[in-house]
């Protein structure tokens, strides 16, 4: 029985369907690994519990990988081919739109629970600008379906960089222009509140999607 046992072969979907098993409670341990097997070899749970127990126990140990951090190489590709879209990721986040930047900071909010979401205000199909010209709601199933975590982590990493850079050249800017602020108390309470935004990027430096 063949089984996914790689990240670079893992659709970032089943990831995170596997992930919202691993957080179930209501369910013993042994009946969460057959309903991830399920997902990872594309066999019912039936077939799974009529399998051998030495034939069982290889599947089971092929899938661990899932329980460490991915450690393959993170390069960032030109392009992506998933399903019927070519997606091309955004190099320079000075250059995204109000509506990119808006949709983006919404999604983070919630972590790797919405990288998908977070991917796909990032992708924009080639020859398209940002949710124009095409439907995203399909980019973000193609994204679920056919992006493995590798190519998702890589992303999700180079994103991230660029989004802290983008806040860090802000409180920059911010930050003189508070120093012209004639009022000092204005002035103090207005650099007190960057100092807090510049400590809590600091904070979350090192954050990402964690497999």
């Amino acid at each position: 029985m063949k089984i996914i046992d790689n990240y670079r072969d893992l659709p970032i979907g089943m990831y995170l369907d596997i992930c919202e098993i691993d957080r179930r409670t209501d369910i013993e341990e042994l009946h969460k690994q057959v309903q991830i097997l399920s997902l990872l070899t594309g066999a019912s749970e039936e077939d799974l519990y009529n399998l051998p127990l030495e034939d069982y126990k290889v599947l089971a140990a092929k899938s661990n990988y899932r329980r460490k951090p991915y450690d393959g190489e993170i390069l960032m590709a030109k392009s992506y081919k998933v399903g019927t879209f070519t997606l091309i990721p955004v190099e320079d986040f000075r250059k995204i739109t109000t509506a990119q930047y808006i949709d983006f900071q919404t999604f983070s909010k919630e972590g790797e629970k919405r990288v998908v979401e977070i991917l796909s205000t990032m992708l924009v199909p080639k020859g398209c600008k940002y949710n124009q010209g095409y439907d995203v709601i399909e980019v973000q199933k193609a994204i679920r379906k056919e992006m493995s975590v590798a190519e998702a982590l890589s992303l999700f990493a180079f994103f991230f960089v660029q989004y802290r850079q983008l806040i860090k050249d802000s409180l920059i800017f911010c930050r003189e222009e508070a120093m012209k602020i004639p009022d000092k108390e204005k002035r103090m309470q207005t650099l007190r509140e960057i100092q807090k935004q510049e400590d809590f990027l600091l904070m979350k430096n090192g954050d990402g999607l964690h497999a």
